[in-house]
């Protein structure tokens, strides 16, 4: 049986529900008698905004691949990071360890274009929403993923650390999230709406949009690791 790692701590609160989110999967598919071998390294979400504010990406990609290499020493057969911002950095973190580890990114695409899906809302922390490391993948494979206004970026991103990082979850921030995504469907024609930080299904989800498709790409990952976990067993 594979043993996952995971690189936790990038929320608190993502770490939780992958754990959780995991091993509801893995008994759905085969008896809750049965339970996966996961370890957990869980790092300072914090300590890494402060590198990624201060364009230290070295020593990000330093740090989360030590996390990783942790979970290597823990005898793990391949890991994950619960949270998309570290993805800015997934190549040069993959250098750093043996580890093979899933990209969340590349399981977005794939499943974006499974459900042949064509312009995006994206939601995220600053750091995914400034960048074009999450937002090109989708270009290549034909997909357009639209940034909120600048000025949205930073509600968005303090809604994020602020609050849903911290597992608050506020009615009139819902609100706020709801009707950024509603004004950039009308306006850019969108088909659906890209939850990247794992933190905002504490909130947010499809219940909660008639029109798009709420693409939760979390869940896309969960599903990876546990169709891993269960590659020896079949």
């Amino acid at each position: 049986m594979q043993k996952l790692g995971i690189i936790g701590g990038i929320g608190p609160e993502a770490t939780m529900n992958y754990y959780s989110a995991i091993i509801k999967r893995y008994q759905e598919r085969i008896g809750t008698d049965k339970l996966p071998r996961i370890t957990i390294e869980s790092i300072n979400m914090y300590h890494m905004f402060r590198l990624l504010d201060a364009q230290q990406y070295d020593k990000v990609a330093g740090y989360v691949g030590a996390a990783a290499n942790n979970l290597l020493k823990a005898r793990c057969d391949f890991g994950l990071m619960c949270g998309n911002t570290p993805h800015l950095l997934f190549d040069q973190i993959q250098a750093r360890t043996d580890l093979p580890l899933l990209s969340i990114v590349e399981t977005a695409v794939a499943a974006a274009q499974q459900l042949h899906l064509q312009r995006l809302a994206l939601l995220d922390t600053k750091f995914t929403m400034q960048s074009d490391f999450f937002i090109k993948p989708f270009w290549e494979a034909g997909i357009e993923v639209c940034r909120p206004s600048e000025n949205n970026q930073s509600i968005i991103h303090q809604k994020i650390v602020d609050e849903l990082e911290n597992g608050i979850v506020k009615k009139e921030t819902k609100q706020q999230l709801m009707t950024i995504i509603n004004k950039m469907v009308q306006k850019d024609h969108l088909d659906g709406a890209v939850l990247g930080c794992t933190e905002l299904l504490l909130i947010l989800g499809q219940e909660d949009f008639k029109n798009i498709q709420v693409f939760d790409i979390a869940q896309v990952q969960i599903k990876a690791a546990v169709d891993q976990l269960l590659k020896k067993l079949k």
